[in-house]
């Protein structure tokens, strides 16, 4: 009577602890639900290698392209680590092109901070030879092409060579202002001859 009672209890047995091993296992392979909404870490949720942006104004032709070597996006605030990234923008006359080794983006893409051997070249235009411009971090507004360096530039365009502690530019209008400690050696640039 005893043997067969528990012949009876040996498959619950069995059911239970397979339900009580299926339930840990889905437990151990779904991942924390914390994790998946714990936006406090500064983690990587994806990155992208080669990447080109085309950005157009609104009639159509090419405002700005963006080229990086790598690309991190980050959850948390939906900022984005660019490695080599190069901004030329294309709609002027003269072209600008914006590079360093890195850069930092915010969510909406309209804040770019580069760090690290930052170099601004403006395209020789109107008789005046290329401009570049180098410092080690720079804030661009790629939609305003507007550009702020907190830290020491040096300017040149020509024979021309300026150095200043700081430097705001809106290219739009073609200004830079150059602000404290500047100093510099001008060279009046040759007229080009005219064909």
């Amino acid at each position: 009577m005893i043997r067969d009672r528990s012949h009876s209890l040996f498959p619950v047995i069995v059911l239970t602890l397979l339900a009580g091993v299926s339930v840990w296992l889905d437990r151990v392979t779904q991942q924390d639900p914390v994790a998946k909404t714990d936006k406090t870490r500064h983690e990587a949720d994806f990155s992208a290698e080669r990447i080109t942006l085309h950005r157009f104004d609104p009639t159509g032709k090419v405002q700005y392209i963006l080229v990086a070597d790598s690309m991190l996006h980050y959850a948390d605030d939906e900022s984005s680590e660019l490695k080599n990234p190069r901004l030329n923008y294309l709609n002027r006359p003269e072209p600008v092109w914006v590079e360093s080794r890195f850069a930092s983006v915010n969510k909406d893409g309209t804040t770019v901070v580069l760090t690290d051997e930052v170099l601004v070249r403006r395209a020789a235009h109107a008789g005046k030879p290329e401009s570049t411009l180098r410092t080690e971090q720079m804030t661009v507004w790629p939609e305003d092409e507007k550009m702020r360096a907190d830290k020491p530039v040096t300017l040149t365009q020509g024979q021309t060579v300026i150095n200043a502690e700081r430097m705001e530019s809106d290219n739009i209008i073609g200004e830079v202002r150059l602000q404290g400690q500047v100093r510099g050696t001008l060279y009046r640039n040759a007229p080009t001859p005219k064909p």
